[in-house]
């Protein structure tokens, strides 16, 4: 039982404490070396008080006990000081990667924008909001054209008009090759509208310098609403149909789906939405 509190005592602290930082890691490392302190006291204390029951030590017991004690408490809390820094700075290092690495997993390398599964599960846990869907038109042509190290740099280019217009307010993925997704939240349709419709006149006003050449490319958008009684496969049905309206109309334009008839039918396009579902099992 004795056994059990001390070590409750001793090590209370390091479930609840955060090894984020610096200055979390030096008060937890003062707090225990401050106990282990006090027990080593306690125990060197406790070892004298015997040894002198037997008549063991050479000087006085309150001698021996003020050098003994003094020698405790300042070895203790130097090693288990020593011992909790090295500790904190290992789990520190060991956090920071494990952050970087979910990072990384949840970006995509090309454009820097969170990739197709990280997108899904964040757009899977809202209840509310708008989706858009952006094509970039004839990209196929683009890669023929100019190769794919061009397409690579438009690609790169919509990615970056994408963040700069969009802002760190809202989500923008990349979900498919040429495909691109925004989840706008906290926010009236009126104002998204007019958001995608800036990026789409952005875009198209903009040439790209792509591997040495200049590129005019356009994008094509359809917009949802997503709402508590829509899962993400509805979702995404739906901005795509306005996507595939869009496509079909011209091109270089913004569809809203709730200005599209009822009943029309959802054609194929490049994001499969059963592998965009099983992607996430």
């Amino acid at each position: 039982m004795l056994k059990k509190q001390i070590e409750a005592w001793v090590i209370q602290d390091i479930g609840l404490t955060e090894f984020d930082n610096w200055n979390a890691v030096i008060r937890f490392a003062n707090r225990l070396s401050i106990r282990n302190s006090i027990i080593a006291c306690f125990m060197v204390a406790g070892m004298l008080t015997v040894m002198h029951a037997f008549d063991l030590l050479l000087n006085p017991l309150w001698r021996d006990m003020a050098i003994g004690c003094s020698i405790a408490v300042v070895v203790a809390f130097v090693l288990t000081m020593l011992c909790s820094l090295y500790m904190g700075y290992a789990v520190i290092h060991l956090a920071r990667t494990r952050l970087e690495f979910r990072q990384l997993s949840r970006t995509d390398m090309l454009s820097g924008l969170l990739n197709r599964r990280a997108f899904i599960d964040d757009l899977s846990q809202v209840e509310r909001g708008h989706l858009l869907i952006l094509d970039i038109d004839r990209f196929k042509q683009i890669n023929d054209r100019y190769g794919h190290m061009a397409g690579d740099d438009v690609i790169i280019s919509v990615a970056a008009t994408l963040t700069e217009i969009v802002g760190p307010s809202h989500l923008v993925a990349r979900i498919g090759g040429e495909e691109f997704a925004i989840l706008f939240q906290d926010c009236e349709v009126a104002e998204v509208v007019s958001t995608a419709e800036r990026i789409r006149r952005s875009i198209a006003n903009r040439l790209i310098e792509a591997f040495h050449q200049s590129i005019a490319v356009t994008v094509s958008g359809g917009l949802a609403d997503i709402t508590p009684m829509r899962d993400f496969s509805a979702v995404y049905a739906a901005a795509d149909r306005a996507l595939y309206a869009a496509k079909s109309s011209g091109r270089n334009r913004i569809v809203l789906e709730r200005e599209l008839p009822r009943g029309t039918q959802v054609e194929p396009t490049s994001l499969d939405l059963t592998n965009a579902a099983m992607s996430l099992a």
